[in-house]
């Protein structure tokens, strides 16, 4: 195992999840009419089945609307503006949409803040793009435990994410596609919590995978060495449409199209339309965890053993920042090998829902954008 992989959870060192609260209250000039979403800006393309559906959710979340039909009209009018989290400090799993009164973990180092919603729990989830109204239930069953119960807790002892994400790696987790271990070493730092809590907490494996979300945006923003003279990522991620990432200083992001997402499929699931790459997950990968920990996650390699790429064992010591711990454009474009992103499969059509797990390799141009643009 080389230098970097054993040293990997050790660059989140000082890193804490310090709060939860809703997202309104920690960016106080944050419309309720906006919708933050994974990825780049739309542009001009349509939005996806499955982002729709969590933005028809969250709209009702909101109160904006009482029925979904009512906030599909919202939507369809341009009542309201979708934006990507990344540019506001959030990051956001998958197809989920957060709004204003959504609660968010506040993750940072007791001064620098980023921002990652709170997700209700094990699927069907609004991240998946469920049209099921049990989403908005449980997403106000957890804002709830949030209030009365996480953000005391926090308050009085934030939760140090380098020791979940040390803990994790050396139980199995790549932090990303597999996260019970994580989920598990962050239940053990939360001492006091209601046994119906911890219960609901235990039984959401997936909980944790939003903060760790938090910790690696935290880390792209704020993490990175201002003396490095290699082009630094700041923001990555797929809004089902486009994949995209956006360096130090940009303001604009470099695209290239979102193809979906290799990877095993679940029973019944074998011939439903995958959508392209989504999700701002993709700042743990660019993070060193992810699809550049498989080493760390032999049960997540032997599932997926027959769609990897030969060397992806070998490939983050070729395309990470060794002072960083980062994957470097540059590095990327030199070696002609992109990152390996471990993302869920997420449904095309409109039932979208999760339909297996898989990864996916960004085509080599859009680092090339991103680069060319940094130069110009």
């Amino acid at each position: 195992m080389s230098l970097i992989d054993t040293d990997r959870h050790k660059k989140f060192i000082g890193i804490f999840l310090e709060g939860v609260s809703p997202l309104g209250e920690v960016l106080p000039n944050f419309d309720t009419t906006i919708l933050l979403h994974a990825g780049p800006p739309f542009y001009d393309s349509p939005i996806p089945a499955a982002v729709r559906n969590a933005a028809i959710q969250a709209l009702m979340f909101e109160g904006l609307a009482t029925t979904p039909d009512d906030a599909a009209v919202l939507i369809d009018q341009g009542k309201v503006s979708f934006q990507p989290a990344q540019d506001w400090g959030v990051v956001t799993p998958l197809a989920q949409v957060v709004s204003a009164s959504m609660p968010v973990f506040v993750i940072g180092d007791g001064d620098r803040v980023a921002f990652a919603p709170v997700v209700e729990g094990a699927p069907t989830g609004l991240r998946f793009g469920s049209r099921e109204s049990v989403c908005l239930d449980n997403l106000e069953c957890h804002a709830r435990f949030a209030e009365l119960e996480l953000k005391p807790l926090l308050a009085e002892s934030p939760v140090n994410l380098e020791t979940v994400i040390g803990k994790a790696l050396a139980e199995g987790n790549e932090c990303h596609s597999s996260t019970d271990r994580a989920n598990a070493a962050l239940l053990e730092q939360l001492r006091g919590l209601s046994d119906d809590y911890r219960s609901l907490l235990e039984n959401s494996p997936g909980f944790v995978l939003p903060i760790l979300m938090g910790a690696c945006g935290w880390l792209l923003q704020f993490g990175q060495s201002s003396a490095q003279t290699e082009p630094e990522v700041v923001a990555v991620g797929g809004n089902g449409v486009q994949f995209g990432l956006r360096l130090r200083g940009q303001t604009s992001w470099a695209t290239t199209p979102a193809q979906p997402p290799e990877g095993k499929r679940f029973a019944g699931q074998e011939h439903r339309p995958v959508l392209g790459a989504i999700g701002d997950s993709a700042v743990i990968d660019f993070c060193g965890l992810g699809g550049q920990a498989l080493e760390f996650a032999p049960e997540v390699v032997s599932d997926w053993q027959a769609l990897l790429p030969d060397d992806w064992k070998s490939r983050p010591d070729t395309i990470l920042n060794p002072d960083t711990g980062v994957v470097c454009p540059s590095r990327v474009l030199a070696q002609h090998k992109a990152p390996i992103i471990n993302l869920a499969l997420v449904g095309e059509d409109a039932m979208a829902g999760i339909l297996g797990k898989g990864f996916y390799q960004p085509d080599l141009s859009v680092f090339e954008a991103a680069t060319d643009a940094a130069a110009s």
